[in-house]
Protein backbone atom coordinates (compact mmCIF):
# COMPACT_ATOMS: atom_id res chain seq x y z
CA UNK A 1 0.00 0.00 0.00
CA UNK A 2 2.87 2.70 1.12
CA UNK A 3 4.80 1.51 -2.25
CA UNK A 4 1.71 2.48 -4.61
CA UNK A 5 1.03 5.79 -2.64
CA UNK A 6 4.53 6.59 -3.19
CA UNK A 7 4.10 5.79 -6.89
CA UNK A 8 0.98 8.21 -7.21
CA UNK A 9 2.36 10.99 -4.98
CA UNK A 10 5.20 11.45 -7.56
CA UNK A 11 3.11 10.65 -10.14
CA UNK A 12 1.02 14.04 -8.76
CA UNK A 13 4.09 15.89 -8.47
CA UNK A 14 5.36 15.33 -12.09
CA UNK A 15 2.39 16.34 -13.43
CA UNK A 16 2.49 19.29 -11.14
CA UNK A 17 5.96 20.13 -12.47
CA UNK A 18 5.46 19.42 -16.15
CA UNK A 19 2.04 21.21 -16.18
CA UNK A 20 2.96 24.41 -13.67
CA UNK A 21 6.02 25.57 -13.95
CA UNK A 22 8.67 26.15 -16.50
CA UNK A 23 10.44 23.25 -18.72
CA UNK A 24 13.96 24.14 -17.84
CA UNK A 25 13.12 24.06 -14.11
CA UNK A 26 10.26 21.22 -14.47
CA UNK A 27 12.13 18.23 -16.22
CA UNK A 28 15.32 18.22 -13.44
CA UNK A 29 12.15 18.30 -10.76
CA UNK A 30 10.34 15.39 -12.15
CA UNK A 31 13.17 13.52 -13.05
CA UNK A 32 14.35 13.86 -9.09
CA UNK A 33 10.22 13.11 -8.00
CA UNK A 34 10.14 10.02 -10.54
CA UNK A 35 13.66 8.72 -9.69
CA UNK A 36 12.27 9.15 -5.58
CA UNK A 37 8.97 7.42 -6.94
CA UNK A 38 9.97 4.51 -8.42
CA UNK A 39 12.70 3.61 -5.84
CA UNK A 40 10.44 3.87 -3.57
CA UNK A 41 7.67 1.51 -5.45
CA UNK A 42 10.35 -0.86 -6.28
CA UNK A 43 12.58 -1.19 -3.18
CA UNK A 44 10.22 0.16 -0.42
CA UNK A 45 11.33 1.57 2.96
CA UNK A 46 12.26 -0.60 5.66
CA UNK A 47 14.74 -1.41 9.01
CA UNK A 48 17.10 -3.97 9.58
CA UNK A 49 18.36 -4.29 12.68
CA UNK A 50 21.31 -7.45 12.15
CA UNK A 51 23.13 -7.56 15.47
CA UNK A 52 25.27 -10.63 14.40
CA UNK A 53 26.23 -8.50 11.49
CA UNK A 54 26.64 -5.13 14.24
CA UNK A 55 24.67 -2.97 12.20
CA UNK A 56 21.26 -1.50 11.52
CA UNK A 57 20.21 -0.62 7.92
CA UNK A 58 17.83 1.80 7.07
CA UNK A 59 16.62 1.70 3.28
CA UNK A 60 14.11 4.88 2.10
CA UNK A 61 14.02 3.66 -1.41
CA UNK A 62 17.29 4.52 -3.20
CA UNK A 63 18.88 5.86 -0.33
CA UNK A 64 20.26 3.59 2.00
CA UNK A 65 22.43 4.14 5.49
CA UNK A 66 24.46 1.42 7.69
CA UNK A 67 24.95 2.20 10.92
CA UNK A 68 27.06 0.18 13.41
CA UNK A 69 25.22 -1.00 16.36
CA UNK A 70 28.29 -0.23 18.79
CA UNK A 71 28.43 4.07 17.23
CA UNK A 72 24.20 4.21 18.37
CA UNK A 73 24.48 6.38 21.50
CA UNK A 74 20.82 7.20 21.76
CA UNK A 75 17.77 6.01 19.72
CA UNK A 76 14.42 8.16 20.04
CA UNK A 77 11.17 8.46 19.49
CA UNK A 78 9.01 10.98 18.66
CA UNK A 79 5.41 10.20 17.35
CA UNK A 80 6.46 8.77 13.89
CA UNK A 81 9.86 9.20 13.39
CA UNK A 82 12.75 6.94 14.99
CA UNK A 83 16.27 8.84 15.20
CA UNK A 84 19.62 7.65 16.45
CA UNK A 85 22.28 9.05 17.55
CA UNK A 86 25.95 8.44 16.62
CA UNK A 87 29.17 8.51 18.39
CA UNK A 88 31.02 9.47 15.51
CA UNK A 89 28.62 11.83 13.07
CA UNK A 90 25.37 13.71 13.10
CA UNK A 91 22.05 11.65 13.66
CA UNK A 92 20.40 9.77 11.10
CA UNK A 93 16.22 10.16 11.24
CA UNK A 94 13.59 8.02 9.43
CA UNK A 95 10.24 8.57 9.39
CA UNK A 96 7.68 5.23 10.12
CA UNK A 97 5.13 4.96 7.76
CA UNK A 98 1.76 5.61 9.97
CA UNK A 99 2.43 9.43 9.19
CA UNK A 100 -1.21 10.87 8.32
CA UNK A 101 -4.92 10.41 8.70
CA UNK A 102 -4.44 8.82 5.72
CA UNK A 103 -1.89 6.20 6.10
CA UNK A 104 -4.63 5.17 9.07
CA UNK A 105 -7.77 5.17 7.22
CA UNK A 106 -5.62 2.70 4.99
CA UNK A 107 -4.31 0.60 8.15
CA UNK A 108 -0.37 1.12 7.75
CA UNK A 109 0.77 0.14 10.91
CA UNK A 110 2.56 2.49 13.61
CA UNK A 111 5.94 0.98 13.63
CA UNK A 112 8.40 3.68 15.87
CA UNK A 113 8.06 2.87 18.70
CA UNK A 114 8.71 -0.88 17.71
CA UNK A 115 11.48 -0.11 15.48
CA UNK A 116 13.15 2.20 18.52
CA UNK A 117 13.27 -0.50 20.91
CA UNK A 118 14.16 -3.43 18.88
CA UNK A 119 16.67 -0.96 18.09
CA UNK A 120 17.42 0.00 21.21
CA UNK A 121 17.86 -3.46 22.45
CA UNK A 122 19.98 -4.64 19.68
CA UNK A 123 22.57 -1.36 20.68
CA UNK A 124 22.05 -2.83 24.31
CA UNK A 125 23.65 -6.51 23.73
CA UNK A 126 26.30 -4.76 21.15
CA UNK A 127 27.63 -2.30 23.53
CA UNK A 128 31.12 -3.42 25.99
CA UNK A 129 31.66 -1.50 28.57
CA UNK A 130 34.13 0.62 28.34
CA UNK A 131 37.29 0.33 30.52
CA UNK A 132 40.42 2.38 30.96
CA UNK A 133 43.83 1.24 29.74
CA UNK A 134 47.07 1.23 31.81
CA UNK A 135 47.46 4.47 31.51
CA UNK A 136 44.48 5.58 32.29
CA UNK A 137 43.07 6.37 28.97
CA UNK A 138 40.01 4.91 27.18
CA UNK A 139 39.53 2.56 24.16
CA UNK A 140 39.50 4.77 20.87
CA UNK A 141 35.92 5.12 19.73
CA UNK A 142 34.64 6.20 23.29
CA UNK A 143 33.76 9.46 22.40
CA UNK A 144 30.26 10.71 22.50
CA UNK A 145 28.77 13.14 20.78
CA UNK A 146 25.26 15.04 21.70
CA UNK A 147 22.75 12.46 20.77
CA UNK A 148 20.20 15.30 18.73
CA UNK A 149 22.97 16.54 16.69
CA UNK A 150 22.50 16.52 13.00
CA UNK A 151 24.47 15.48 10.31
CA UNK A 152 25.58 18.42 8.64
CA UNK A 153 24.26 16.05 4.76
CA UNK A 154 21.05 15.96 6.13
CA UNK A 155 20.14 19.58 7.42
CA UNK A 156 21.90 20.67 3.86
CA UNK A 157 19.28 18.76 2.08
CA UNK A 158 16.75 20.09 4.41
CA UNK A 159 17.73 23.70 3.62
CA UNK A 160 18.22 22.89 -0.08
CA UNK A 161 14.48 21.24 -0.21
CA UNK A 162 13.27 24.62 0.99
CA UNK A 163 14.98 26.58 -1.38
CA UNK A 164 13.93 24.63 -4.20
CA UNK A 165 10.07 24.52 -3.27
CA UNK A 166 10.49 28.27 -2.64
CA UNK A 167 11.95 28.37 -6.10
CA UNK A 168 8.97 26.36 -7.79
CA UNK A 169 6.87 28.59 -6.20
CA UNK A 170 8.27 31.83 -7.78
CA UNK A 171 7.93 30.25 -11.00
CA UNK A 172 4.87 28.69 -10.72
CA UNK A 173 2.66 30.14 -13.50
CA UNK A 174 -0.43 31.66 -12.46
CA UNK A 175 -2.13 33.39 -15.31
CA UNK A 176 -4.46 30.63 -17.50
CA UNK A 177 -7.77 31.16 -19.66
CA UNK A 178 -9.67 29.06 -17.59
CA UNK A 179 -10.21 30.68 -13.58
CA UNK A 180 -10.11 26.85 -12.35
CA UNK A 181 -6.42 26.32 -13.45
CA UNK A 182 -5.43 30.13 -12.06
CA UNK A 183 -7.08 29.73 -9.02
CA UNK A 184 -5.03 25.91 -8.46
CA UNK A 185 -2.14 27.57 -9.95
CA UNK A 186 -2.16 30.10 -6.71
CA UNK A 187 -3.18 27.47 -4.33
CA UNK A 188 0.11 25.28 -5.54
CA UNK A 189 2.38 28.78 -5.45
CA UNK A 190 1.27 28.83 -1.84
CA UNK A 191 1.76 25.77 -0.45
CA UNK A 192 5.39 25.54 -2.08
CA UNK A 193 6.03 28.79 -0.61
CA UNK A 194 4.79 27.48 2.73
CA UNK A 195 6.51 24.50 2.98
CA UNK A 196 9.66 25.77 1.56
CA UNK A 197 9.57 28.68 3.82
CA UNK A 198 9.23 25.73 7.06
CA UNK A 199 11.95 23.53 5.59
CA UNK A 200 14.03 26.38 5.61
CA UNK A 201 13.08 27.45 9.54
CA UNK A 202 13.79 23.73 10.91
CA UNK A 203 17.20 23.65 8.67
CA UNK A 204 18.14 27.02 10.48
CA UNK A 205 17.00 26.17 14.15
CA UNK A 206 18.99 22.72 13.13
CA UNK A 207 21.96 24.46 12.55
CA UNK A 208 21.62 26.68 15.39
CA UNK A 209 20.75 24.51 18.24
CA UNK A 210 21.87 20.82 16.97
CA UNK A 211 18.45 19.42 17.35
CA UNK A 212 15.66 19.02 15.64
CA UNK A 213 12.16 20.89 17.10
CA UNK A 214 10.07 18.89 19.58
CA UNK A 215 11.51 15.20 19.82
CA UNK A 216 11.25 12.95 23.20
CA UNK A 217 14.05 10.21 24.23
CA UNK A 218 12.80 6.42 24.76
CA UNK A 219 14.42 3.99 26.42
Amino acid sequence: MLRVKSLLTAAVGVTVAVVFLPAWFAIPVAVLLGAWGLGMAVLGAGVLVDPAAGVVVLRMGLIVRRVRLADVTAVLVDQNKVSIGRANGGEISVYAWRKSPLDALLRVPAAAGDIGHAISRAVALAKVPDEPQADGTRPAGSGRTPARTRSRLATALLGGAGVLAIAAALLVRVHWGSPALTVLSVVIAVVLGVSGLLYLLVALWILLTGRAPRTTFTG
